[in-house]
């Protein structure tokens, strides 16, 4: 503990007279930044944009941190990362750039706060650059291991809290990619910038767009060596969501509703967004759709009495998922003529409850196709046959 406040009191001294960024720029020669910096294209992405010039990348970050089930908090938050290949001179940043945060490329020390981050560095082969995680309740059975052993540190997961000090000072990452469950978490951000940690921020819950958050496998490619894989992978996974749409394209459309239920007669009801998109583009009609909105969250709180107003007649009923209270009401459940039928679907297929694991959170977020698949399958079983991975046919909500 002592040595970790001699840290922090030599951080505070060094942030108070220089800008937040790593110690090791005063070491190098500078050279003038470039103004032309030309536009990276990303075809899916609302959250960030990338430049490049004369051989490094800036990364603009921007997005509104929202309120589960509910709106955003306060303004947008924003960061600008600027990505410089080692051994290059580092530029002297000025201006909008002043401030931004110096990342050595590759990086090698990977530190993170989320699931669905550990997922993206699983898809590029760079299991063994992590140094930290959340924590022990990921579904990579390697990770898991390693982070039990100690091998891999604990700094907490982001929905709940910013990342733990101590544990991350010691893993000596050289950046830390950190999801922030809340507007309040962001001070945290720029302190551990002082320390001479990078940090990305990710706003992949902002995404209006189910590609969105494939496309930070790209910006993970591009932090660590792996540019030409992540591009790959996010061609492969959008050649996959653009065949899988036109299977359906002729097809007739279905309502379905996707809830679940919280108690207390309210039911959490995906009403926008992306996975609003995904039901839309597998062929489906959202009775309760309303309009896209990136500082709102993809799903609303409802009453039954809604649900029974305005979503009786719906062919396929996605009732449960991971954080579904149970439901047993079958007097309420005959009226919708989705369960009368026996299209019911739940979204927590390929999970480790044990551990409070579920894939569809950390994978499933880089593999919108697979979700795709799922909920074609469910409106169309003759037209696709291939297992169920993530939304898969519900086997606890009574039939009777």
């Amino acid at each position: 503990m002592r040595s970790t406040l001699l840290i922090l009191l030599v951080a505070f001294i060094v942030a108070c007279n220089k800008p937040a960024v790593p110690v090791d720029i005063a070491a190098h020669a500078y050279q003038p930044v470039d103004k032309k910096l030309r536009p990276v294209q990303l075809a899916h992405t609302n959250t960030f944009s990338v430049y490049e010039s004369s051989g490094y990348k800036v990364v603009e970050l921007k997005a509104p941190v929202v309120t589960w089930s509910g709106s955003a908090q306060g303004d947008d938050l924003s960061a600008r990362i600027v990505l410089v290949p080692e051994g290059q001179p580092l530029p002297v940043l000025s201006g909008k750039l002043s401030d931004a945060a110096v990342i050595r490329t590759p990086v090698k020390r990977i530190a993170t706060n989320y699931a669905f981050l550990e997922a993206i560095v699983s898809e590029l082969g760079l299991e063994d650059r992590l140094v930290a995680v959340g924590g022990v309740k990921s579904y990579n059975d390697d990770i898991r291991a390693k982070v039990k052993s100690g091998d891999i540190a604990q700094i907490g997961y982001g929905w709940h809290k910013p990342p733990n000090m101590d544990p991350l000072l010691n893993a000596r990452p050289d950046v830390l990619l950190m999801v922030m469950g809340s507007l309040s978490h962001a001070g945290h951000m720029d302190r551990i910038n002082a320390l001479g940690i990078p940090v990305v921020p990710v706003f992949f819950e902002a995404e209006i767009n189910y590609m969105g958050p494939v496309d930070y496998v790209r910006l993970v490619g591009m932090m660590t060596g792996k540019e030409q894989e992540a591009e790959n992978f996010v061609s492969k996974v959008a050649a996959n969501v653009e065949h899988l749409k036109s299977l359906v394209r002729s097809a007739p459309r279905k309502k379905v509703l996707s809830s679940w239920y919280s108690g207390g007669e309210r039911w959490m009801v995906t009403v926008r967004n992306a996975d609003n998109a995904l039901i839309e583009d597998a062929g489906g009609i959202n009775p309760m759709a309303q309009p896209d909105d990136i500082h709102i969250d993809d799903f609303v709180q409802m009453s039954s009495e809604t649900l029974l107003q305005e979503a009786r007649d719906i062919d396929c009923w996605i009732i449960r998922d991971s954080h579904s209270q149970p439901f047993n009401d079958t007097k309420f459940l005959r009226n919708f003529k989705a369960w009368r039928e026996g299209c019911l679907f739940a979204a927590d297929g390929s999970r480790h409850p044990e551990i409070d694991a579920f894939d569809i959170y950390a994978t499933g977020q880089i593999r919108p196709d697979l979700i795709l698949q799922d909920l074609i399958q469910m409106l169309y079983p003759d037209l696709l046959k291939a297992p169920y991975r993530y939304v898969q046919p519900d086997n606890q909500t009574p039939r009777s």
